[in-house]
């Protein structure tokens, strides 16, 4: 009897234990935690493994540098750093940033199935979140994929000017961000399968800011063959918010606020050797300050939405690299689809519908009454026209369009969905256009509006009532959705459903399901755009924003001056 209270420990010792699971990889081992999902299926995680040496001090903008083999064995059960927040301080920030969790629901010990595997790119304009299974920068919780028997990947990417600073030749080429994105699907292809994945069965998907990294992923040939299949939220490269134009002068401006010289001095190397020196944080906060400097109208001598980073690009965003070996990019998105040089692989892609909905705020009306006075401002920069008239009229156009018997400032709702179209909905056509030319592209518009969207509050009167990010939720298991409505929970089941099928199949509707009620959905062609409507039942209808959309491709076809690199 003396001895039950030892006897009761070992017990709980070994039960602890058991709940642990060790991999040995090429490199070395890693030791991973057993973890439950909210619907009670158990699976392993593997939290924050290295793929990349801490890009520090010479390796800093630099290309990441694959990691080292390791002796001892590496403790991947608890989450570590994420990588530099602009405007966004957290404890965990830290430019030893670069690591992959991996979520598998079997046994690879044990089991000699191959999975086939999801890899989630977070989204956050470049600038911040992570692929953390927690918090909330952007949580990469892995729950409902486990349930549907697939293998999920998160990665965290360098960030802000840590990951797309770029000086506009081979001293700083930029896209670190990118590159690091590429050499972690590398690490997934040569590991993946010793965790029971299928390194030839790799799907990415990701969000906003996800998305277009993926849709660069697809033009970059350094990412040729590392996926074979990929989903688009409400991102591609052609989002105007999605590429820089004006990165030299951002990196040396970011760089004035640490050291006044580069107000004027314009020399890469120097600038790198110094930038090279600097503590993190204190390029960190140079960002911070450049963010806000960059939006004040004071300083800008305009209102701030004209600099606004959706019209003219995220100020830290990838870019069209110069000519140089171990570049990522060196052609204009736009031109890349529409020659068909990019890697060929199927794609779902789509948006949510009225991503427009989250500029809703009191500054509105202000905004819009410049766009008033300047319709000129309403026109994308990526349509190149130079001549200053022509500009003028080509607003004119748009404003007529979207507001055509009133000022925007006493119309929000033209406001709103100018912000749709010209910043999400008009480019993810356009992609899918020029794509499905060469690959199978399938395209969705996120129409149900639901509490597990998170977006209950933040709507307007005849807008389409789902903003920008409410499909996650539904997606990805950062929310317990049995606490939510029945219809919500349907919703969240059949998209789950559609995006596995596609990692599974390359098609998202293979069979008829009666889940699904039965649908197929089409692949979008040419002379039939016929698109899956996600509400709270499932539609196939033909041509979304048919109208708008065509004014748009009349506009860039009249005034828009060739090459393009987003629309």
């Amino acid at each position: 009897m003396n001895n039950m209270p030892a006897l009761g420990f070992l017990i709980l010792l070994a039960g602890a234990f058991a709940q642990e699971l060790t991999v040995t990889l090429p490199d070395g081992a890693v030791k991973g935690v057993q973890r439950v999902t909210t619907a009670g299926h158990p699976y392993y995680a593997f939290f924050s493994i290295r793929y990349a040496k801490p890009p520090v001090g010479a390796l800093r903008f630099q290309t990441p540098v694959p990691v080292d083999p390791w002796n001892v064995v590496y403790d991947a059960t608890f989450e570590k750093n994420v990588c530099y927040q602009v405007s966004f301080d957290v404890k965990e920030e830290n430019e030893d940033c670069l690591t992959v969790s991996v979520y598998t629901p079997i046994n690879p010990l044990t089991t000699k199935n191959k999975l086939p595997v999801m890899v989630y790119i977070h989204g956050g304009g470049f600038v911040v979140g992570s692929g953390r299974y927690t918090g909330n920068l952007h949580g990469a919780s892995p729950g409902y994929i486990i349930d549907n028997q697939l293998i999920m990947v998160s990665i965290n990417y360098r960030l802000g000017p840590f990951g797309f600073l770029s000086t506009g030749d081979k001293v700083i080429p930029g896209n670190a961000g990118l590159k690091d994105q590429t050499l972690a699907l590398k690490w997934v292809q040569k590991n993946i399968a010793f965790f029971g994945g299928d390194p030839d069965k790799v799907t990415l998907f990701g969000q906003s800011a996800g998305g277009a990294s993926i849709g660069y992923l697809i033009l970059s040939p350094s990412a040729a063959r590392l996926f074979r299949a990929a989903i688009l939220e409400s991102g591609t490269p052609l989002c105007p918010w999605a590429y820089q134009r004006n990165q030299t002068e951002i990196t040396y401006k970011t760089a004035s606020f640490i050291d006044q010289r580069f107000n004027h001095q314009r020399d890469a190397q120097e600038l790198l050797t110094f930038l090279q020196k600097v503590d993190a944080k204190t390029i960190d906060n140079a960002s911070n300050r450049y963010t806000v400097w960059a939006t004040t109208p004071a300083e800008t001598g305009h209102n701030s939405i004209i600099n606004g980073q959706l019209e003219q690009g995220f100020f830290f965003a990838p870019v069209v690299e110069v000519e140089h070996d171990g570049a990522f990019l060196t052609q204009k998105p736009y031109e890349a689809l529409a020659r068909g040089n990019f890697n060929k692989v199927p794609i779902i892609i789509g948006a949510c519908s009225e991503e427009g909905l989250m500029s809703l705020s009191p500054k509105l009306k202000s905004i819009f009454s410049v766009y008033d006075s300047n319709p000129s401002f309403l026109v994308p920069q990526g349509m190149h026209i130079t001549n200053s008239s022509t500009k003028s009229y080509a607003g004119s156009l748009i404003k007529a369009q979207y507001s055509p018997n009133s000022e925007m400032k006493n119309n929000i709702l033209s406001g709103i969905q100018y912000y749709t179209d010209q910043n999400f909905v008009k480019s993810l056509i356009k992609h899918a256009e020029l794509q499905s030319q060469h690959t199978d592209v399938y395209f969705y518009v996120f129409s149900y509006s639901g509490p597990l969207g998170g977006n209950v509050h933040n709507k307007y009167p005849g807008s389409g009532n789902v903003t920008h990010v409410e499909e996650a939720n539904y997606i990805l298991d950062r929310l317990n959705v049995k606490l939510f409505p029945p219809a919500d929970q349907l919703v969240h089941q059949r998209i789950v459903k559609l995006w596995t099928n596609f990692a599974i199949h390359k098609n998202p509707t293979p069979t008829q399901d009666p889940l699904l009620q039965n649908i197929m959905w089409p692949k979008v062609s040419q002379a039939n755009f016929q698109y899956l409507d996600i509400g709270a039942n499932l539609q196939i209808l033909k041509d979304p924003k048919k109208e708008k959309y065509n004014f748009w491709k009349t506009l860039y076809e009249m005034f828009g001056e060739r090459p393009f690199d987003t629309y």
